[in-house]
């Protein structure tokens, strides 16, 4: 069956989709004993595919972890430079399992593990925008104008930060704890959104994903994901992606109208268009009264 290399390279659980599109644009995979490029079709039964020198191996059992990581660990596989590293939490008998998403070494919390590289790439991305929720203890109480800053958004170095369901649970030696809801996941986010209203973060644990929770799970520990909550994973992932089709449709069914319409020259609401072919008669030519002068 064909299909999309980095795709082929996800599902075997090298990576996610993103980090095959990458290796392959590093020259790290042939295919057929040639260099490898992105969008490239392959049959993964009947195409040779190696990634760094080895044979690519299809998996066809799949592992879903729930990590509860620790501070200090680094939200990665492989890192010289890290002291500790989150694939030391997990046996070696679940086989090659990645993290989906990061969090920075400072931060602890839910983690997922898995080698079903297409439904992490699903989970990470922003268009699925899956609910992660953080609870954050920040130096300082702030003040109601920050508060209706947060509820309104944030706009940081790299876009508009939007939090939601944002809350304080209770304040303690002048700090507060906050818990508040993120659906896209960039690089420290919520440590940036505190810092731009001069309450930085003290510290941070991420404490559900999606439908996930960390109950039951301490620090350090890891669990098999439940047949009903992978099931979970892929309902919300369906439900988003129809979502997003049904508003992909919507929109070029608006373009098509606003072209249509501006073509004829009807005048849509609020706004107003000349007509792009003008009337045969005149206003002093119409018949009945409207034509006649009124003094």
């Amino acid at each position: 069956m064909n299909s999309r290399l980095q795709k082929v390279i996800a599902q075997a659980g090298l990576c996610s989709r993103r980090e095959a599109e990458t290796w392959i644009d590093a020259g790290r995979v042939l295919v057929n004993g040639q260099k490898a490029h992105l969008g490239q079709v392959v049959d993964p039964e009947t195409d040779q595919i190696v990634v760094d020198g080895r044979p690519l191996q299809l998996k066809t059992e799949r592992t879903y972890l729930i990590l509860n990581k620790p501070v200090g660990y680094t939200t990665s596989l492989k890192d010289r430079h890290a002291e500790h590293l989150i694939s030391e939490l997990v046996p070696a008998r679940f086989g090659r399992v990645f993290p989906v998403g990061r969090l920075d070494k400072e931060t602890s919390g839910l983690i997922i593990m898995t080698n079903d590289g297409l439904l992490a790439h699903h989970l990470m991305h922003p268009s699925y925008a899956v609910p992660k929720v953080y609870e954050a203890w920040v130096q300082g109480v702030p003040r109601r104008n920050h508060l209706l800053r947060l509820e309104k958004g944030i706009q940081l170095d790299d876009g508009y930060a939007h939090p939601q369901d944002i809350k304080i649970l209770r304040t303690e030696n002048n700090n507060a704890l906050f818990r508040l809801t993120l659906t896209e996941g960039r690089k420290r986010e919520v440590r940036r959104i505190f810092e731009a209203i001069g309450h930085p973060v003290l510290s941070l644990k991420r404490i559900a994903f999606g439908p996930l929770s960390l109950e039951g799970l301490e620090e350090g520990q890891f669990r098999p994901l439940t047949h009903r909550e992978v099931k979970a994973l892929y309902s919300m992932v369906e439900t988003a992606r129809q979502k997003n089709s049904r508003n992909r449709r919507d929109d070029q069914s608006n373009d098509f109208t606003k072209s249509r319409f501006t073509a004829r020259g009807i005048k849509r609401p609020g706004r107003s268009t000349i007509p792009a072919v003008p009337s045969r008669h005149s206003l002093s030519h119409t018949r009945g009264n409207s034509g006649r002068n009124h003094r």
